[in-house]
C-alpha cells in the first residue's frame, strides 16, 4: 500500500454517485452507476491539475454502508478491510472473445491482494480454454486462499468455467 494514502477514498466516492468523472492531463475515467459503465478516453487538456465531478440524484436510494458492505468481505475471520473486487469481464474484450491465457492475465494483474474476486460476465458469449484455465487452475493454485465467483454467464461461459473447474480438481 503507498504511503500517503489507499486510493480508497477516490474507489468509494466513484462508487457513491450515480455518475463519476475524474479528468486529469488527456485522461478522463467516467463511471455510470446507473447503467454499470465504465469509459476511459483521451481529452484536450484544456488546463493542467485534474477534476472531478460527482453528480448523484437529490432522491437517490444509495448508501454508503450498502457500498462499503459490498466491497468488504465480511465473515468470521475478517478484518472488515476492503479485500473484495469486481471486474467486469466485457470490459477487456476488445473486438472478440476472451481465448487466450495472456487476456486472463491482464484481467487478473495485481489482483492477488484481495481475497474474493467477482467476475462479472454480463455480455460475453463465450470464452475459450486457455482462458478459463488460466484463472481456474494456474491463477487459484497460485492463490488457493481467494475465492473467485461468477455472475451473469451465458450457457456457453458456464459451460467453459465449470469444465475449468472440475479439470483444475483432478489435479
Amino acid at each position: 500500500m503507498p504511503r500517503t494514502h489507499s486510493g480508497e477514498g477516490i474507489f468509494f466516492t466513484s462508487k457513491a454517485g450515480d455518475m463519476f468523472t475524474l479528468d486529469s492531463f488527456g485522461q478522463m475515467l467516467v463511471i455510470n452507476n446507473l447503467t454499470h459503465d465504465i469509459s476511459a478516453r483521451h481529452t484536450p487538456v484544456v488546463k493542467r491539475g485534474t477534476r472531478v465531478i460527482l453528480k448523484i440524484k437529490t432522491d437517490s436510494d444509495r448508501h454508503l454502508n450498502d457500498i462499503f458492505k459490498k466491497y468488504t468481505n465480511i465473515n468470521d475471520d475478517s478484518d472488515y478491510g476492503f479485500d473484495k473486487t469486481e471486474i467486469r469481464v466485457k470490459l477487456y474484450t476488445s473486438g472478440g472473445v476472451h481465448i487466450s491465457r495472456s487476456q486472463a492475465r491482464r484481467i487478473l494483474k495485481d489482483l492477488e491482494k484481495f481475497k474474493v474476486i467477482l467476475l462479472d460476465f454480463e455480455n460475453v458469449p463465450l470464452v475459450g480454454q486457455a482462458f478459463v484455465d488460466e484463472i481456474y487452475r494456474v491463477f487459484q493454485n497460485a492463490h488457493p486462499d481467494i475465492l473467485i465467483q461468477e455472475e451473469n454467464m451465458s450457457e456457453g461461459v458456464r459451460f467453459m468455467v465449470e469444465r475449468a473447474k472440475n479439470e483444475a480438481r483432478k489435479k
